[in-house]
């Protein structure tokens, strides 16, 4: 079920394991990346989901502020909204890993269960073993 859809997001919930999927199209950053956080919240929220499923392989670089911005005011709502487990799909660019492994190191000092994958089916697998 497609919830949100943006140029550079798409948001979607995954009914059989109750995952909010987040594809992610294009590099994006500033007002649109926190205006599709926020509809993803949401979507957690309604649909209780503690599962997140990030595709980044088309994600551009990620401006500092706006990584400031989820670490201090995103992730602890949406742990508080009941996030659990968050798999990321890499990007093929090495210096997007090295971009999304600084941000995960920082998303796990908080109780969120992070997970990064080259495969998407990988990721949703896993995904789908948590509990």
């Amino acid at each position: 079920m497609v919830y949100f859809e943006e140029p550079c997001l798409t948001l979607s919930w995954e009914q059989d394991a109750n995952i909010v999927c987040a594809k992610w199209k294009d590099e994006v950053s500033g007002e649109p990346m926190r205006r599709g956080l926020e509809r993803g919240l949401e979507l957690v929220a309604l649909k209780r989901s503690s599962k997140w499923l990030v595709d980044s392989r088309r994600l551009g670089a990620i401006e500092p502020a706006d990584v400031k911005w989820v670490n201090d005011h995103w992730i602890p709502r949406a742990v508080d909204a009941g996030l659990g487990f968050m798999a990321f799909v890499m990007a093929k660019k090495v210096v997007m890993q090295l971009t999304m492994k600084s941000f995960m190191a920082r998303i796990n000092e908080r109780d969120l269960t992070t997970a990064y994958f080259d495969d998407i089916d990988e990721a949703r697998k896993w995904l789908s073993a948590q509990t």
